[in-house]
């Protein structure tokens, strides 16, 4: 199955109009612990590949990328996401996006209400968040926003993450 996804991720970056090599920044949540009491690594220090079909200013595109990094329990995490996004040019250096992303993060389930961080075990999970896009020349500055959310067992503190780009 991982061997597939390459498969795709390679397959579709030839397809890319532009590729960024991504450095993961900064989380802020909306609590500064979790249910269990543990305090939350704000500083989720990681890397990642990203690619896009952007073209064009003021036309949608999709993007794509899939990072590892340490997570908000300083655990190491995977994720695959997709955005359709809009770009607009602010100078001739500068421009802005904004855009919506849907990831799914290959992680441990400290989610869970009542699960002990040294029980937790590695699981899918998937969501959804707005996001926005700040670019100079070569570089970017990404901002993504997840609210919180529970549903059954699963238990989420909202967050914001900041992540660094460089166009190659």
């Amino acid at each position: 199955m991982k061997y597939l996804i390459i498969l795709i991720v390679l397959y579709i970056s030839c397809l890319a109009d532009e590729h960024r090599l991504l450095i993961t920044g900064f989380t802020k949540h909306e609590t500064e612990s979790s249910n269990s009491g543990q305090k939350f690594n704000e500083c989720n220090y990681g890397g990642g590949y990203e690619y896009t079909t952007f073209k064009n200013y003021d036309e949608w595109y999709f993007g794509s990328n899939i990072t590892v990094l340490k997570d908000s329990y300083d655990e190491v995490q995977y994720t695959l996401s997709a955005s359709p996004n809009i770009r607009f040019q602010l100078s001739r250096t500068s421009a802005f996006s904004i855009g919506a992303v849907v990831f799914a993060m290959w992680k441990k389930d400290n989610y869970k209400t009542n699960v002990p961080p040294e029980e937790a075990k590695y699981a899918l999970l998937f969501g959804a968040a707005p996001m926005a896009s700040l670019y100079y020349k070569s570089l970017s500055v990404n901002f993504a926003y997840v609210p919180s959310f529970s549903f059954k067992n699963i238990d989420t503190v909202g967050f914001g993450i900041l992540y660094f780009g460089w166009v190659f």
